[in-house]
């Protein structure tokens, strides 16, 4: 593909992007529908820029719109005291009671 069509094609793919954060924050449609579609025009512009040797992580500078930050989760053990009580709203986590002061 001509270099000049790429530069075409990724233009077209970002005005997509663009339509689709618009989307996002309007409030339309549903949010898995969107959240799929935004990570399907993603990959085409990863695949468009492979076409012309950009590497993937050179591809935006900044998250598409209405992206949400990542929240990262520790591997630390958590503590069994913030459960005791809780709902297992119906999924069967009926195990043996452990008591809220059995790690201490």
């Amino acid at each position: 593909m001509p270099p000049a069509a790429v530069r075409e094609l990724l233009r077209t793919l970002d005005r997509l992007a663009h339509c689709v954060g618009s989307l996002r924050s309007s409030g339309f449609g549903e949010p898995p529908a969107l959240n799929g579609l935004a990570d399907d025009v993603e990959r085409l512009r990863l695949r468009a820029r492979a076409l012309v040797g950009e590497p993937a992580d050179a591809v935006s500078a900044r998250p598409p719109a209405g992206e949400r930050a990542t929240i990262a989760v520790p591997d630390s053990p958590y503590d069994a005291r913030l459960w005791h009580g809780a709902d297992d709203e119906g999924v069967g986590g009926h195990g043996p009671q452990i008591s809220p002061d059995a790690g201490r």
